[in-house]
């Protein structure tokens, strides 16, 4: 660009040197001087026609174009009149010249004083104008204009506002990319900043959010799209997606939200012990530790002062609170939670066991549910809350469950959905039904059932539709972990990978212990582990038990050894099953008993067969895996088989019962017992045999009683009143003249016989009454260890001690086995605290008269931990409730 003062017209150009002097309009500039106007512009014409090298016409024809008075008012004239006189001022050097011009007051400054003059009057016009052709034109023309900045501003100020009537990133790009030094440039790159950022984000994935921090690393919506890649990345609040975030957008923010989350999940999934080991953190380390010291203990409430403090299961204080109210669970269950829940102030509040309150509100109560969650309950619905401080769900809802880590099941208006931790919905609240099922999720409205893991949902939290095909109208999860599915009238079985086991079909299916059996127009399939075979036929009747399988095709029988090495038998007429070991088998003319094992045993004629399947099957309801065979004929004679086929008893007996396993009972005028082989355990001696219970057999003879256990060789005979019934191993319980003792397996009398009613305690101490009055005897010696005992309960306070909460009639006390007396029996209540395996018990001595309440907090030994008085109002505060 030229410099003010180099532009030169080329037909101002004098390239030779002049030897005469310049012509100079002076009598012009004294027309003009006396605003001849008209005079002036004669004087003028008439001085350039002598001499085209006049600076100073050319000058004056300037002055004159920009004065507003001549009718030839030109700005652009005047420009090109005094661009020309500059030009040949500039190629003069004659003294006397430049004294010439100088009586005219043409000189350079003079010059570059017009020239300013009508680059300003030209400006204005420009401006006026305001078009950005008008602005480009003028800088073109005037480039060396002290107005060049204004006119390039004035491009720049149009252009931004077409950049803002388009208002897209594209046209803020153009405008920052053209003009980086305009005033607008910040607020274009503002503005085409967040329209590119809104418009390459709009979908609003994770895809869209990550793809545009990597185009735009530098970009001022990080700290908006860091949060949102958070949310979405870690919505499943799985362990692994939090460790691949922070491994890629190593975050302090939201490294503190992850551990806490982490925690909680780590916990839930595997206890607290090595958390540190897999996530170390000196921010966390002590922390961390003093909260799981915190956790190794229950904690039951205590109240002091009118406010609750918690203390643990030695009675030490562990944490003094506000609270002056507690809900009715925590007074009656020890709190295992790593938070405990009161009020005050007519406000709920949840407070964490190192002190800190996680949350107050209006609830009536929280409960734990896994992962970290709370949910509150109020009567209008429930919220969700986690541990770490975060509200997750505050739209109270009608119910709210935590299925796992990642899935939260909410109700509304009757209907299921899923949301997740950062607020993300996986599905709607339109579902009839959602849950669990194994490892899948069930999902039901009202076109069908469907089932998916967890994981298929997944892609929703980032904005996609998942893959749900509600393909099932009833679902059931079996035993063998395959799942039974039925649509529109057709059954299938899945396996535990949703795989088809069993395409649908027209068919009913059964699981059994072989397989499955299939049922379609009145036809059988059977699907067998053993003879895979079988499943491209049908069949017309289906039998089974345990050991055998019977097809029925084309009117013959096929039997199979499901367990044993028997071959396939063929051409059966008819077949029976015979409990879980024997079949009945037709063929021809004969009928076979076939045992399990394969052996046969044809039916004689006049002869009838029984199946006998002790006692203890029949009481339980358990397949009988041992059963016994049985042939009678009409004189009673009988023939007994083993499950093998094996002859272990013939002879006239009039009933023959299966015990158990191993013991028979035989009756003919007299009763006899037998062991599966047939040796005689007791003969025939004793009017009657009864019933078998846990292996003891009850014997009468002549109207008394006695007992027979072969496998642990005790035979008392029949010389009590009632059933003789055991205590130990080595103890028995018997009647003589109407009260009750106790004798060992030798018929010794341990005890005098003057019971009323036994109950056992231990192997060595029994609880024994005499009218109405219990007592604690010593078996061995007849010792009474304690007495006067009206009542009485046995409670659990841990696998190797046995206790009981006694009732006399000075109050209620605790004895234990192994320590004797806890408790002096004088108190009105007592209410046993903590777990079983360290209990604490709550007892209250009621001072009527004063309506006082005493309280005393006892350990599992019987030490007092505290003692405290309460008024009533004030007792009802921290008492559990009376049943």
């Amino acid at each position: 660009m030229k410099t003010r003062g180099q532009q030169v017209f080329a037909s101002s150009l004098i390239l030779f040197i002049t030897f005469f002097s310049i012509e100079v309009p002076k009598r012009a500039f004294r027309m003009y001087e006396k605003r001849d106007i008209e005079k002036t512009v004669e004087a003028l014409d008439k001085s350039i026609e002598k001499d085209t090298l006049n600076p100073a016409a050319y000058y004056l024809y300037s002055v004159l174009h920009t004065d507003s008075l001549y009718h030839g008012y030109d700005v652009d004239e005047a420009f090109s009149y005094i661009t020309r006189a500059i030009a040949q001022f500039k190629s003069l050097s004659d003294p006397k010249d430049l004294e010439d011009l100088k009586d005219v007051q043409v000189d350079s400054a003079n010059l570059e004083v017009q020239k300013d003059k009508v680059d300003a009057l030209k400006f204005d016009l420009v401006a006026q104008v305001h078009t950005i052709a008008e602005y480009e034109a003028f800088i073109e023309k005037h480039s060396d204009a002290e107005q060049i900045p204004q006119a390039r501003a004035g491009i720049h100020s149009l252009t931004f506002k077409a950049a803002q009537a388009d208002h897209t990133w594209q046209a803020y790009k153009n405008f920052i990319d053209a003009f980086p030094s305009a005033k607008e440039y910040n607020e274009a790159d503002s503005l085409y900043q967040l329209l590119i950022y809104e418009e390459r984000t709009e979908d609003g994935t994770l895809a869209s959010y990550q793809s545009f921090l990597d185009e735009f690393p530098g970009t001022p919506y990080r700290d908006e799209i860091i949060p949102e890649i958070f949310k979405i990345r870690t919505a499943t609040n799985r362990i692994a997606d939090y460790e691949a975030f922070l491994k890629e957008y190593p975050s302090e923010e939201f490294q503190q939200i992850a551990y806490k989350r982490i925690y909680h999940v780590f916990k839930e999934k595997y206890g607290t012990d090595e958390f540190l080991k897999y996530f170390p953190s000196l921010n966390w380390n002590d922390s961390i530790r003093n909260v799981q010291q915190l956790e190794k203990d229950y904690w039951v409430p205590k109240l002091t002062d009118n406010t609750i403090e918690f203390v643990n299961s030695n009675g030490t204080s562990m944490l003094k609170t506000k609270l002056t109210t507690v809900p009715q669970n925590c007074l009656c269950e020890p709190t295992i939670a790593d938070f405990v829940v009161g009020s005050y102030f007519e406000e709920s509040a949840i407070i964490s066991r190192d002190g800190h309150l996680l949350y107050s509100g209006n609830f009536a109560n929280a409960r734990d549910a896994g992962f970290g969650f709370i949910i509150l309950e109020a009567e209008d619905g429930e919220r969700l809350f986690h541990k770490s401080g975060e509200m997750i769900i505050n739209e109270r809802k009608e119910a709210i469950e935590v299925l796992n880590e990642s899935m939260i099941r909410t109700a509304k208006n009757g209907f299921f959905g899923l949301e997740s931790i950062n607020g993300l919905r996986y599905l709607e609240n339109e579902f009839t039904l959602i849950d669990t099922l194994g490892r899948f999720l069930w999902l039901e409205k009202e076109d069908g059932i469907a089932l998916v893991s967890p994981e298929v949902l997944f892609p929703a939290l980032d904005g996609q539709t998942p893959p749900i095909e509600f393909a099932y109208d009833e679902v059931e999860l079996l035993g063998n972990g395959r799942i039974w599915v039925s649509r529109n009238g057709q059954e299938a079985i899945l396996d535990d990978e949703l795989r088809m086991v069993i395409p649908f079909g027209q068919h009913q299916i059964y699981e059994e212990a072989y397989g499955w059996l299939l049922k379609e127009k009145g036809k059988f399939r059977v699907l067998h582990d053993r003879y895979p075979e079988l499943s491209g036929k049908t069949f017309s009747q289906v039998k089974s038990n345990q050991q055998w399988l019977a097809l029925q095709e084309e009117e013959k029988w096929t039997l199979y050894d499901q367990l044993g090495s028997s071959s396939i038998q063929q051409e059966i007429d008819s077949v029976a099953t015979l409990g879980e070991n024997m079949v009945m088998l037709q063929v021809g003319n004969k009928l076979l008993a076939q045992f399990k094992n394969g052996k046969q045993l044809t039916m004689e004629k006049d002869w009838s067969y029984k199946l006998l399947i002790p006692q203890s099957y029949v009481k339980t309801g358990e397949p009988a895996v041992h059963d016994y065979f049985m042939l009678s004929n009409f004189k009673n004679y009988r023939k007994v088989y083993n499950e093998f086929g094996r002859e272990i008893l013939s002879a006239t007996f009039n009933e023959v019962v299966a015990l158990e396993d191993n013991m028979l009972r035989l009756q003919k005028r007299n009763a006899a017992l037998a062991d599966s082989t047939g040796h005689y355990l007791l003969n025939f001696v004793y009017d009657g045999i009864g019933s078998n219970e846990d292996g003891y057999v009850s014997t009468l003879d002549k109207g008394k009683f006695g007992v027979i256990n072969p496998a642990k060789q005790i035979n008392i005979p029949p010389v009590y009143e009632k059933l003789i019934e055991p205590y130990t191993d080595t103890v028995m319980v018997a009647v003589k003249d109407k009260y009750k003792g106790f004798i060992n397996t030798k018929n010794k009398a341990l005890t005098a016989f003057e019971f009323d009613e036994v109950a056992y305690f231990n192997d060595s101490i029994a609880l024994v009454r005499i009218e109405d009055e219990w007592l604690l005897e010593n078996i061995k010696n007849e010792d009474i260890l304690y007495e006067r005992i009206t009542d009485w309960e046995i409670i659990e306070v841990g696998e190797e001690d046995k206790t009981l909460f006694i009732t006399t009639e000075t109050g209620q006390g605790i004895y234990s086995e192994s320590m004797g007396q806890i408790i002096e029996p004088t108190y009105t209540y007592i209410r046993v605290l903590g777990t079983p395996k360290d209990p604490i018990y709550f007892a209250v001595k009621l001072v009527a008269e004063a309506n006082i309440y005493v309280v005393i907090y006892y350990d599992k030994k019987g030490n007092k931990l505290f003692t405290q008085s309460f008024r009533q109002e004030e007792y009802f505060k921290i008492a559990c409730p009376a049943n």
